[in-house]
């Protein structure tokens, strides 16, 4: 029996802060590959949530497929910082003998009620979704680190909020050119320069009409 052979219930598991779904898939073959899939699977689910913006930018029906794929992608990148910068305030603060693996595996599987990010395209109660499935994500990471490395309530919780803040720091400082890029991807890959604010998406739903840096985007010969 594999933790892919188990997947669905690893996931439910997780979903309902189960800490025996945290143990697991620290010991089941194939758990890195569960962990990954719930992962993508988190990142798309997401990415469709949020594929109002892509709709409303009238990105092109192939484009649109690449842009979840790419936002996937993207998403999976913000796992791998997350998994490493909670190892490191664990192994600084209580273990030296920390494995890095049985922290990804926990943060991997800890995505989980992230897998129902889709339901954030849902009118006005779209922001109130995300923060509650943050929120219940951050739960099940305690839940996880607390089965996975034998720690305390409240030893889990500083490791993953030190790690969380260490994420934001570097997304702030070195991460720039990173988000510079991730952004250009996106750009590229949905063939406009995305308008992401809310007020100018509410503008371009009411009037029908696209902003003009972003209308020049799709008419290289207005520029001329």
């Amino acid at each position: 029996m594999t933790a892919i052979d188990k997947f669905w219930e690893l996931l439910s598991g997780a979903i309902a802060l189960n800490p025996e779904a945290f143990s697991l898939i620290q010991t089941l073959p194939l758990n890195e590959k569960a962990a990954i899939y719930i992962v993508l699977l988190a990142g798309f689910s997401q990415a469709l949530g949020q594929g109002i913006v892509l709709f409303t930018n009238r990105v092109k029906p192939f484009r649109f497929i690449l842009s979840l794929l790419i936002a996937t992608i993207l998403f999976a990148f913000g796992y791998i910082f997350w998994a490493t910068t909670t190892w490191l305030a664990c192994k600084l603060l209580f273990s030296e003998y920390t494995s890095y693996f049985s922290v990804a595996l926990t943060l991997g599987l800890a995505y989980a009620p992230l897998t129902l990010s889709f339901f954030i395209a849902l009118p006005y109660l779209g922001v109130p979704i995300s923060v509650l499935l943050s929120i219940w994500s951050f739960l099940a990471f305690l839940t996880g680190l607390k089965v996975a490395l034998g720690m305390g309530l409240w030893q889990a919780f500083w490791c993953a909020v030190l790690g969380w803040v260490g994420v934001e720091i570097l997304q702030r400082t070195i991460g720039r050119p990173v988000a510079a890029a991730g952004r250009w991807m996106s750009n590229t890959v949905a063939g406009v320069n995305l308008v992401t604010n809310l007020k100018d998406l509410e503008k371009i739903l009411e009037t029908g009409e696209m902003p003009s840096s972003s209308a020049n985007s799709r008419n290289p010969q207005s520029r001329r």
